[in-house]
């Protein structure tokens, strides 16, 4: 299985978020962790971006976060459990995002609101307008939390507003302990259109 040295996480912040997805956001960080990558994140020590990094450290693993001076101040209380040179600040969101999507070699969305689907949706058009290399995109589907997202990717391939193309980089995983593997899948899908 391929070594991934940077994984992008994208995923909630908020602190209200349904308590059922905690403990799997915070294997993921540890899965994560064991495999040998750095989680390339936004910052944030609340949440679920609060579980995957403590599930990080819990392996003592590595991260990056990257965020703007007011999200630091927004998303997280405790700057101070950041080690020297884990924090890259940027000049605003769209350096942020952008600088996301091309260090890590593949990207994870796990449940969150409107921020999450703002940073994927971003990285799907740059993709699209080639601004950004087609890598990965697996989507956590703990829960079923991405399902209705799903059902809505297959309906505008249907009703032909998306083409396979556009969505050949994109997987589902229903557990974080198979996120490697679906990781692996994808990327051998693309390896092979390069080929091909």
């Amino acid at each position: 299985m391929k070594r991934y040295k940077m994984i992008t996480a994208f995923c909630g912040a908020a602190p209200t978020i349904s308590s059922v997805y905690y403990e799997p956001m915070r294997r993921t960080g540890e899965i994560l962790a064991e495999h040998g990558s750095t989680m390339v994140f936004g910052i944030g020590d609340n949440g679920l971006m609060g579980s995957m990094f403590q599930g990080v450290r819990n392996k003592n693993g590595n991260v990056i976060g990257i965020t703007t001076l007011k999200l630091l101040e927004l998303q997280c209380k405790d700057p101070t459990v950041f080690k020297l040179g884990e924090i890259k600040i940027v000049a605003d969101l769209s350096h942020r995002k952008k600088d996301m999507f091309q260090m890590g070699e593949a990207i994870l969305v796990g449940p969150g609101g409107w921020g999450t689907i703002d940073e994927f949706s971003e990285f799907a058009v740059l993709i699209q307008t080639g601004e950004v290399k087609r890598k990965p995109m697996i989507f956590l589907n703990y829960n079923n939390f991405w399902e209705p997202f799903r059902a809505l990717m297959l309906n505008m391939l249907q009703e032909g507003t998306l083409n396979q193309d556009k969505v050949d980089y994109v997987g589902f995983v229903d557990n974080p302990e198979d996120i490697f593997e679906a990781i692996n899948k994808v990327q051998n899908r693309l390896d092979a259109k390069v080929k091909g």
